[in-house]
This record gives structure tokens, sequence and C-alpha cells, in this order.
């Protein structure tokens, strides 16, 4: 369990707590949860913050109730979850976890709370991020009015979009990283067939994330590809094989096969970055998020990316003029569930200066 962030020794809790918000950021690793004072300017800081590892817990509602241990709790909930939402109803994907807004209201008492997509989440933040947490990947010509487009390598692989225009706020994830992965080349079909042994579909997501590292790995070493044997040893090892494989591929001459692993990662992120983009034509900006990249950005290039990324026949021109930024900080989430949360429940917010401009969410 990670420690506290951010906490307030001296807050003290009001006696009415209907503008009080929780919030938190459910994925297949950890979660983060965060209770937000809605009265409060957009930017505010979080009132108390705290990051748990989900492999210590046997559920979701352990992890809450740890939290909730030392605070009264919130009228209002926002959560946002790696998972498809149905009718109120969450089956995490990469982590074997069923959370349900019913039983939340049941267990826990919120008057309101409302579970939306984790990629939701993270595109409801796109407003707040600052330039300090952007890296530039490609400069683009940026439209103010454009949509706003995000693929999220982490444990999975998420894909979304913002379309922010006058009153008109609307986030949406997807579940664009579970589509077909289409092989750009011979190296890739082979890639493709000997996934194929092992899945019945080949998605991008088993390519293009924290689970999918390991599968390029295996493939790259099935060919019989050169490596350091005792780092190879170490990776075999391993719980969690992805930051080793990644050390493997930055350290100068430790393992040629993690370094091609990386660069062939990179290669198809950015073909499935590509399509995205042409598929919602972001004008206000493509953005990569997620928890792998941004460790490693001022570590490796880039050109295999953008590469394939611009690779698009007819459309490379179109390709170059979109704006393309690294999310460099994996905390954005929280505020835009804070933020949908603004725009869901008005009813605490009369008096909130952010809520006044009379934005919606269709």
């Amino acid at each position: 369990m990670d420690g506290e962030i951010g906490s307030d020794p001296n807050f003290q809790w009001k006696k009415n707590n209907l503008t009080y918000l929780l919030a938190a950021d459910i994925g297949g690793t950890k979660s983060d949860l965060a209770i937000f004072d809605l009265s409060q300017t957009a930017n505010t800081p979080p009132i108390r913050r705290k990051r748990y590892r989900n492999r210590e817990f046997q559920d979701f509602d352990t992890i809450l109730e740890d939290f909730l241990s030392n605070s009264e709790i919130p009228e209002y909930g926002c959560f946002g979850v790696a998972a498809v939402i149905h009718q109120g109803t969450a089956a995490l994907t990469n982590r074997d976890w069923v959370i349900s807004e019913t039983e939340l209201k049941r267990s826990f008492g919120f008057k309101e709370i409302t579970l939306i997509n984790d990629l939701t989440a993270l595109c409801s933040a796109l407003p707040f991020l600052s330039e300090s947490e952007l890296l530039m990947i490609q400069p683009g010509v940026v439209q103010k009015k454009g949509v706003r487009a995000v693929i999220a390598p982490g444990t999975g692989l998420g894909e979304g979009f913002l379309i922010e225009q006058g009153s008109c706020f609307f986030p949406q994830g997807s579940e664009g990283g579970h589509c077909d992965f289409a092989p750009l080349n011979d190296e890739q079909a082979d890639l493709l067939r000997y996934m194929q042994k092992k899945h019945p579909a080949v998605s991008y997501e088993l390519l293009c994330s924290g689970i999918g590292i390991p599968n390029i790995f295996d493939y790259l070493a099935s060919t019989g590809l050169n490596r350091d044997q005792n780092h190879f040893d170490r990776i075999t090892e391993a719980h969690d094989r992805t930051p080793q494989i990644i050390e493997g591929a930055l350290k100068k001459g430790v393992c040629p096969l993690c370094k091609k692993t990386l660069s062939l990662f990179l290669e198809i992120l950015g073909a499935e970055a590509g399509n995205l983009a042409l598929k919602l034509y972001p004008t206000g900006g493509l953005f990569i998020g997620g928890g792998i990249l941004p460790r490693i950005a001022h570590q490796i290039s880039f050109d295999l990316f953008l590469e394939k990324f611009n690779n698009k026949e007819k459309m490379e021109r179109l390709m170059k003029s979109f704006p393309i930024h690294l999310i460099l900080t994996n905390d954005i989430a929280l505020s835009g569930i804070a933020s949908y949360g603004r725009h869901l429940f008005p009813r605490s917010l009369s008096e909130n200066r952010y809520f006044a401009q009379n934005r919606r969410i269709f």
C-alpha cells in the first residue's frame, strides 16, 4: 500500500458534506482515491488522496473501507474504472473485480455515485494539463475547438476522445484497444501468426500495453534473436516481466532482444495511434497517456512511432498536421474524474464558479 499524498492535516470536515466528491481511478494495477471539495475551483488539489496496489486487496470494497476509515463519507462519488460499464456495473478487464453503483450505495451510503470508463476520465482531464506536464512529439497545427484524441498504453490499451465546444463537454472512452491487430510487414505478420496460436483474436492491446510487451518479447525470443542470457534469465524469473524488458532495452549493450522488443512496440503503437487519428480527425491534438512511456520518455526516440503514425499513404500530409503530445504525469486522471463529477452533480454546486459556466455533458 502506498502512503497518503497531499493530505491536509489541518482539514476539518464540514457538517454539510454535500460539496464533497470521492473520486477513484481504478486500474488493473493500482487504484488512486481522493476527496475533492467541489465548492472550490476546478484546479484545487484534493483534500485527501491515497494510492493502493490492487494485488494487495481481494476486492475494491476493501480498498474503499480503508480509505474511508478515518473520514466522513462524501455524498457523491465518481469512479473511473478500467472496464466496460453496463447498467452501472463494471467487470474490470485485467483484474477479477466487479464494481456496482447499486452495491456501493448500499454498502457505503453514497447518495449518488457514477462509474465511468477510465479513458473517459483521462479525456476529461485534458483541459487541466499544463505545458510542463506534456512532451511534444509532433508540433502540428492546433485548432482550439478541435477534437482531442487519447491513446494510453498502460496495463491495457485505452483509447478515447474529448469534444469541448461552447457549453458542450463530451469526454468518451472506448474499447478501441481491442480492435484486431493489422500487421504492416512480414515481421509483424509472423508475430500475428505466433499470437494466433495462443489467442482466438489478436488485438492491439495484446501487443501495445504492459501485458503486450512480454508477448512481443516471447515472439522475438522464439526466432532465436540474440540476447543477453543473464538478463534473459532475470526476465524469465520476474513476476512482472515488462519492467525488466524495458530495463534491458534502455541500458546500453544489455540485451538486443529487449531493444528490438521496445522498437517493435513503438512501431505498432504508432500505427494504431495513426489509425485512431484518421477516425477521429483530432485537430485539437493526439495525446499519449498510460503509465509506460512517461517513465522512459527522455530515454527513447519517438522516430519509429512517428514514422508509422504518419505512414498513411495519401493522408501523410494530414497526419503530420496533427499535434502529438505525451502526457508526462500519471496522476491526471483523478482531476478528470473530479471534473466529470462537477458536471454530473450540479445540485451540490450551485455556487461553484466552475460549474457556473453552464457547461454540460451529453
